[in-house]
């Protein structure tokens, strides 16, 4: 597929379409870290029934990086610009982690522009300044930062996050066995 580009408030946004013109638009907001190819075991199938629209946020994939702090408020104000560019009135919305919480601040301030909204393993919101998501990048950087130095603590410290306490313990007494 290609990708196209529009520009939003001097931000080149990287997005592509799957599927035919036809078909009602589902649009899907990937989380912090992540890039537009995230959905791409969820493309094939949602595009036979779909206008399924991907792209990557501000700061992330082939979109521009951002040359001042912003908010999750100007993000979903992104979603709005390329719905515009596309000439898409109404979509399902899908959101993954902060994309989720994208979704959410997008739905508050255009609900008419929305039909269906998916949340996936997402959260409330960040705070709403510029701080919020200023901090999130921080966090990452600072998780970049243990995986150099210590791996296998950065490792346990996420699984934490990702799996539930007696997988955990079932993979620190068996780390060879294969799950």
């Amino acid at each position: 597929m290609t990708e196209l580009f529009i520009d939003v408030n001097n931000i080149k946004i990287c997005y592509e379409i799957h599927g035919k013109d036809d078909k009602f638009p589902i649009i899907l907001v990937h989380g912090f870290g992540a890039k537009k190819e995230l959905w791409i075991a969820q493309v094939g199938a949602l595009s036979e029934k779909y206008k399924v629209i991907i792209f990557d946020n501000r700061d992330s994939g082939k979109s521009s990086r951002s040359n001042k702090p912003y908010t999750m408020e100007t993000l979903a104000d992104d979603i709005k610009c390329l719905m515009e560019e596309l000439k898409i009135d109404k979509a399902h919305i899908m959101g993954w982690s902060m994309g989720g919480a994208i979704v959410q601040n997008f739905v508050l301030k255009y609900p008419e522009r929305v039909n269906k909204v998916i949340l996936i393993n997402t959260f409330l919101d960040l705070p709403a300044d510029e701080g919020g998501i200023e901090a999130l990048k921080k966090s990452r950087f600072d998780e970049i930062e243990m995986i150099k130095k210590d791996p296998e603590k950065a490792y346990w410290q996420n699984a934490r996050i990702f799996y539930y306490r007696e997988f955990r313990k079932e993979m620190q007494l068996n780390p060879k066995k294969k799950f």
